[in-house]
């Protein structure tokens, strides 16, 4: 299957001149003041603003009549998610604007090769003087691949974070996607992951996570060490996604829905500090880059399941081992929802061929 992947790279603009921040500082907020007015109209009026609204804004502004035009799309973007989650008849409070990052494209900003001690210039369009800014910027290894080996995509984002000014760019690549031979993956913040091979990666994840949970929340050392965590499952997973077999998970998506009274407050600290909807996004896009599809199934109960007999009892699981109240199967708990995710998988892919039954045996015969 052949699809196009985007990822986006984030580079410094901090070598450019204090004139030249002060020049995307008044830009950032002539473009807030606009693309707020579009969000409370749109809020306002329960509809998307239109292209005419640009022609016939009410608001007094020194933006181009092109920037508010890209203004208008982001504000639509906004109102889009509230509206569908609206129509879900969830409570949604109105927008707030607080970060805003410009979201634009070719007709405003270009990107020109280096020929001195930076590698890129950046040209934004100035709609107070028409005419171009250059900013310089430095790239890093990383970066370089992209460039030799991705498309530059049209749109480009500047954004503002602890102070300082960065341009985001996003790359494209059409890469094919094989089907391999599907592996479970348990996903879990005491080990990072457990295969249905019974494979470990990240033992050390619930060292970390439990000493992030000792400091104090908003400081240095606690940033620091969710920082660490961070850098380690990339690395823990860079080495494990190698394109030799297609990666099972469990849909995690709103895993911490409606679990306020229901789980510890211990055990909900240390899921504010399990990155997994990091770990998700990263094994899709290292699955991407090395070529080979990955697959999501239900997460209901993979791990009060009987591999072996089938059984689903919520007295099975204890902790961090399973024994089946059934059949006395024991095992690691995160190894048994790892087999339980793959045999999903399987028993799905059995059943949407309607020549070959589901099966009614355990799929490993190991167990």
């Amino acid at each position: 299957m052949k699809k196009i992947i985007k990822r986006s790279l984030k580079f410094s603009l901090k070598e450019a001149n204090t004139a030249k921040k002060a020049f995307l500082d008044k830009l950032r907020e002539d473009y807030k003041q606009v693309l707020e007015h579009f969000v409370d109209t749109g809020w306002n009026d329960k509809k998307l603003p239109a292209y005419a609204d640009v022609k016939n804004l009410t608001l007094s502004s020194r933006l181009s009549r092109r920037y508010i035009g890209c203004a208008l799309v982001q504000a639509q973007v906004i109102l889009k998610s509230c509206f569908k989650k609206l129509k879900k008849n969830k409570q949604v409070s109105k927008p707030s604007i607080t970060n805003v990052s410009l979201k634009l494209d070719e007709r405003f900003v270009k990107i020109e090769e280096g020929n001195n001690s930076f590698n890129y210039w950046l040209a934004v369009r100035n709609p107070y003087e028409q005419k171009w800014i250059y900013f310089p910027v430095k790239s890093y290894d990383y970066a370089e691949e992209n460039y030799k080996n991705w498309k530059l995509s049209k749109s480009v984002e500047l954004l503002k974070q602890d102070n300082e000014w960065y341009v985001k760019l996003i790359f494209e690549k059409e890469v094919e996607l094989e089907e391999k031979e599907p592996k479970g993956l348990d996903i879990g913040f005491r080990k990072l992951i457990v295969s249905s091979d019974g494979e470990v990666i990240g033992r050390e994840m619930k060292q970390i996570i439990e000493k992030i949970d000792k400091k104090k929340q908003g400081s240095k050392n606690r940033k620091q060490l969710k920082h660490y965590l961070k850098t380690e499952i990339n690395r823990w997973l860079k080495q494990f996604i190698n394109g030799k077999f297609s990666p099972v998970l469990e849909n995690l998506k709103n895993l911490k829905k409606n679990k306020k009274d229901v789980w510890a407050k211990s055990v909900n600290r240390k899921f504010n500090n399990w990155l997994y909807g990091h770990v998700l996004k990263h094994i899709k896009e290292l699955c991407e880059v090395a070529g080979v599809q990955h697959y999501i199934v239900p997460a209901q109960n993979t791990s009060r399941t009987c591999p072996k007999c089938f059984t689903l009892d919520k007295a099975n699981r204890f902790a961090e081992r399973f024994k089946c109240v059934s059949c006395g199967f024991e095992a690691d708990v995160d190894y048994v929802g790892a087999v339980n995710i793959l045999h999903r998988f399987l028993s799905k892919a059995i059943a949407e061929e309607p020549i070959v039954p589901l099966p009614a045996r355990p799929l490993n015969k190991s167990l």
